[in-house]
């Protein structure tokens, strides 16, 4: 069975000239799909039995540093047709063990997107994952047993704290700004639009924020069972005629600036859609659409990827929706949130 997000291993981000997957309302708007979703009472009741948060978003801090016990819940909600299932994703950075303290550090991503390689240094941390659910919702068919399944992983800090929102802030403002009168940026991508060395590692920088998140998406057991209800497979003639099934995902060439509020940020805190497109063989195989905004605690710990909508092509009633609820700091800031606060917190 094919695992529909390997793409960690091969990782194509290119800017193409494929229809943009946002199509949902005009540039900027909060798209339907993404709007707030209630959780279930079952979901809600076991967070609640499992000490799992599920609101507040602790202040943003100013340094793009890891501490042992930050962590982000995400609520995730499969619709398929008028059958829904939710689940939350909880992943909290975890104390590195005295054993292996010092970690030796390995060697940094290269990425080659441009005339220029750009190099990107790589700083792993240990992390804890949990997965509650899936839980049906409403009046779904088919029963579903929820799981409580944990691992643990390594996360990249480094390629986190990189983020995917600068890339997009270029995207947004290349393409809206007079580059898309221009032939040459129409149909080449960026090969021919003269961007500057800070606008090159920027959308390199895609790559590896990209690699660390889908590192999460592929160490949550049953979350891939989940997404591949969703991926539009190739013919049995394209995977004969390529060999097999290559994979990779595309950055479509448009991003647009959202409004802060919709995602209870700040409001000098930008936000921004950046659609993209799985692929299968060349073919469309889901498109997502990443809500994105500053990789700075409490956001560090999922790239500051605030929401994701997955849908597969041609089918409007068959999506996923992943978004952020609650992003906390660790005991130490509690701590000295509280002694700043006179005890109060």
């Amino acid at each position: 069975m094919l695992k529909p997000f390997p793409v960690i291993y091969a990782l194509l981000v290119a800017l193409t000239g494929v229809a943009p997957s946002f199509c949902h309302g005009a540039p900027g708007e909060l798209p339907p799909k993404l709007k707030p979703i209630a959780t279930c009472p079952a979901l809600t009741t076991a967070a609640a039995t499992n000490h799992i948060a599920m609101t507040r978003l602790d202040p943003f801090g100013a340094t793009n540093t890891l501490r042992a016990g930050d962590s982000a819940t995400i609520l995730g909600t499969l619709f398929l047709k008028k059958s829904q299932a939710q689940w939350l994703l909880h992943i909290e950075a975890a104390a590195l063990p005295a054993s292996q303290n010092p970690v030796k550090k390995p060697p940094p991503l290269v990425v080659h997107l441009f005339d220029t390689p750009v190099t990107f240094e790589s700083k792993p941390v240990p992390a804890k994952l949990r997965m509650l659910g899936p839980f049906p919702v409403g009046g779904g068919s088919k029963q579903i047993k929820p799981e409580d399944t944990r691992t643990r992983l390594w996360l990249n800090e480094s390629f986190l704290g990189v983020g995917l929102d600068q890339a997009a802030a270029v995207i947004s403002r290349r393409f809206h700004a007079g580059d898309t009168n221009s032939a040459t940026a129409s149909t080449n991508g960026y090969a021919n639009v003269k961007l500057t060395t800070a606008e090159k590692r920027a959308i390199s920088g895609a790559v590896p924020t990209l690699v660390s998140y889908f590192e999460i998406v592929q160490h949550t057991e049953g979350l891939e069972d989940l997404l591949l209800k969703l991926v539009k497979m190739p013919s049995l003639w394209s995977i004969i005629r390529h060999g097999g099934v290559d994979v990779s995902l595309h950055i479509d060439k448009e991003a647009f600036a959202g409004n802060p509020a919709d995602w209870n940020l700040p409001a000098n805190v930008p936000v921004y859609y950046l659609p993209c497109t799985f692929t299968l063989n060349g073919q469309a195989a889901v498109n997502i659409t990443m809500v994105v905004t500053s990789p700075h605690p409490p956001l560090l710990i999922c790239g500051g990827v605030i929401a994701l909508l997955a849908e597969r092509p041609g089918d409007n009633e068959s999506y996923m929706t992943l978004r952020v609820i609650s992003a906390r700091r660790g005991p130490e800031y509690e701590n000295q949130n509280e002694l700043n606060n006179g005890g109060d917190k």
